[in-house]
Order: structure tokens, then C-alpha cells, then sequence
């Protein structure tokens, strides 16, 4: 008579436990919830007196973001996307044609203490400010702007900078970038009201 009831306590437990299974299997998962984010990656401009490569700097950025491609506390799914490009314009129109609905923009610069110009191609900006004791003549500055495809506003821009160590241009402009993609991954994950149409 006893196993009985054990055998009844059992199958409702049993019972329980699917109904329970059931009901949570009907809602989607966290993985069925990412949404993916394509981001166009422009080359980088060199405004400094110091050597850089546009295409191999964008491809540094692209595979940083590659790394931070999926955070596990986030449902977004970031997508580096090669662009040609390299003006706002041109990389605008490249990444809506390749489906983006960002797109990155970097330019490198030469770094100061105070106020001071940076000129370029493409005309005269500020010279980022470097805090602190680094000394301006052996740093790099990556001024970068991450832009919303159709809209043509910034969502947000920054400066990057990292020191030059052994004479290694080419390795400061990594690092940099490597700071960029995190603070890029971080903005795109941030939740947000829908823009306005």
C-alpha cells in the first residue's frame, strides 16, 4: 500500500517536471533572441607625420571586432563588414549597399598636450589632447566616428591613444585600434530608443 503512494508521488513529480519543461521550451531561447549587427569598416585616414596602412589598420579594427563579435551578456551579434571607401559619403552609400547599418570611420593623428590643428586632405580638425604624463612626441592618437547608415549622424566618436615603443608606428596604431574596436563593440551594444524616421 506504501509503494503505492511513493508510486503516485513519483509520477506526479514526474508529471510536474514535463509540464514545467513544456512550458518554459515554448519561450524562445537567448540564442533565438540575437539580433546581428553589421557594422561597415571604412580604412583608417592618416592625418600624423608617423607610417600607417588605411587597409591593414581597418583590418586590425575588423578582426577585433571579430573577437568581441558576441558578449555573453548581450543579445547583439556584431558584424564587421569590409568597406573601400573612406569618405563619409562614399562609405555611407557602400555600407547601405552592403546591408550595415553602421559604419566605422578612423583617422590618425598626431597627439599634443594643449590646444592645437591637425591638417589633412581632407581639411584642419582639433589635435586630440593627450592626458596626462605621456609625452605627445611618442604617442598616436586614433580619432574614430561611428556613423548610423541613412541618417548620417554620429552615433557616437572618440579618441583612442596609445603609446609608440621602440620606434613601432605600426605597432602603436594596433593598439589603438584594438582600444577603438572595444570602445565601438561597447556603444553598438548599448540599448537605445528606435531613431526617429
Amino acid at each position: 500500500m506504501y509503494w503505492h503512494r511513493g508510486l503516485y508521488l513519483v509520477l506526479s513529480g514526474a508529471l510536474l517536471a514535463g509540464l514545467a519543461f513544456a512550458q518554459n521550451s515554448d519561450k524562445p531561447s537567448t540564442v533565438n533572441q540575437r539580433s546581428i549587427i553589421r557594422v561597415g569598416i571604412a580604412p583608417m585616414a592618416n592625418r600624423s607625420h608617423r607610417q600607417g596602412s588605411p587597409t591593414w589598420e581597418r583590418n586590425q579594427l575588423m578582426r577585433e571586432l571579430q573577437r568581441l563579435r558576441v558578449d555573453r551578456k548581450s543579445s547583439i551579434v556584431l558584424e564587421a563588414v569590409s568597406l573601400e571607401a573612406s569618405s563619409s559619403e562614399d562609405a555611407s552609400a557602400e555600407s547601405e549597399k552592403k546591408g550595415c547599418q553602421y559604419f566605422v570611420l578612423t583617422t590618425l593623428l598626431d597627439a599634443g598636450h594643449g590646444p592645437g590643428i591637425s591638417g589633412g586632405p581632407d581639411g584642419i580638425q582639433p589635435a586630440p589632447v593627450i592626458i596626462g604624463n605621456t609625452n605627445p612626441n611618442h604617442a598616436v592618437a586614433m580619432n574614430f566616428t561611428v556613423i548610423e547608415v541613412g541618417i548620417d549622424r554620429a552615433l557616437t566618436e572618440g579618441t583612442a591613444a596609445a603609446p609608440v615603443e621602440d620606434n613601432n608606428d605600426i605597432r602603436a596604431a594596433d593598439e589603438a585600434m584594438r582600444l577603438v574596436a572595444h570602445r565601438v563593440a561597447s556603444e553598438l551594444r548599448k540599448d537605445r530608443p528606435p531613431s526617429p524616421d
